[in-house]
């Protein structure tokens, strides 16, 4: 029983330290390719539908050792040598803790949770990856290390299949094959493995890892943590700095006597505009007990309510009589251009 215990121990021990962190096991001298647009295949394993650029990793570390930054370099085409992605971990909406064990990179893009998880010769885009449960819900794209070529008896035995006269179900599987001959040959042994089960383990095998970690080696995910710190702090000195500076520029320009006279000439025409819309309107105060309207004479319509006690304006150029159930009465309230300005009580 003991010795099963331990060859269980054993067995348990060598996969965990078989397994590489994130920054550790992605190569900077290989190239890699890109394969788009993954799904499940059936029994773990996946295809892909496009295949993108060719790239190299490059990877940054913070001088205490700790990686917390990638970026994929081009390798083909117009804009070879230019960096089409950086995932850059001191960005406070991306993530990484678990070093020296690091395995989980997730970060979050306008509501997209992407997560990103290295493992042999594969960089994945994972789905809904759950580090405290070790699991994952699918892949969305990989990296690949690119493949070699076939080899030459490959070659040969493939010519000689296509001196065969081929079968209608034959015909079509060359056709199928012709429209992913543009994917590289390390594809196929994408497609022909378990996934499920090989991001599962890891995730398994680098939580027990991050879980039995020494107090040295956690304080790895407080160095990064600052990372994110001293940047969001450095941004903010940056922003206070920048607003300083506009607030400055202002207060130089508020004191010229050019913007003085400006502010002088607003508030004088801002003056004289209420003057005028004063003169223009009457204020009438009602100092009955029930609410009156009042409207112009012989109109049913564009009447004013006062409340008991309360005032309206009204046109200081304009005859005002009680409006009654709706209907404009004779009864004057108010005589054209006799109060302007002014306030009139109606009782």
């Amino acid at each position: 029983m003991k010795q099963l215990i331990l060859a269980v121990v054993l067995l348990i021990t060598t996969a965990t330290q078989a397994q590489k962190s994130f920054f550790e096991n992605i190569s900077e001298e290989d190239t890699y390719n890109l394969y788009l647009k993954v799904s499940k295949k059936g029994d773990g394993t996946y295809k892909a539908e496009e295949k993108g650029n060719s790239v190299k990793f490059k990877k940054e570390y913070l001088p205490t050792g700790e990686g917390y930054k990638f970026s994929t370099i081009l390798q083909e085409g117009s804009k070879k040598g230019e960096t089409e992605m950086t995932v850059d971990i001191s960005d406070e909406k991306i993530e990484c803790t678990g070093y020296p064990y690091e395995s989980v990179i997730s970060g979050e893009d306008w509501g997209y949770h992407y997560y990103y998880v290295s493992i042999g010769d594969y960089v994945f885009s994972l789905d809904g990856v759950s580090t405290k449960f070790a699991t994952f819900k699918g892949i969305s794209a990989v990296f690949i290390k690119a493949g070699a070529a076939p080899a030459e008896a490959d070659v040969e035995k493939k010519e000689k299949k296509t001196k065969k006269k081929n079968s209608f179900f034959a015909k079509m599987k060359a056709l199928k094959n012709e429209a992913l001959g543009t994917f590289g040959p390390e594809y196929k042994e994408f497609t022909n493995k378990n996934l499920d089960k090989i991001i599962t383990d890891y995730l398994v095998a680098m939580k027990a890892k991050q879980d039995g970690r020494t107090a040295a080696q956690k304080q790895s995910d407080e160095n990064v943590a600052q990372l994110t710190k001293d940047k969001i702090a450095k941004e903010k000195a940056a922003s206070d700095a920048s607003w300083a500076e506009a607030k400055k520029h202002n207060d130089s320009v508020m004191a010229t006597p050019e913007w003085q006279e400006l502010e002088r000439r607003k508030k004088l025409n801002e003056a004289n505009y209420q003057g005028a819309q004063k003169a223009n309107k009457v204020t009438l105060r009602n100092t009955g007990g029930s609410t009156i309207y009042v409207c112009p004479q012989g109109m049913d319509t564009h009447e004013i309510e006062i409340s008991a006690g309360g005032t309206a304006k009204w046109d200081c150029d304009t005859d005002g009589y009680l409006q009654v159930n709706g209907k404009a009465t004779n009864v004057k309230v108010y005589s054209k251009n006799t109060g302007c300005g002014n306030t009139i009580n109606i009782n």
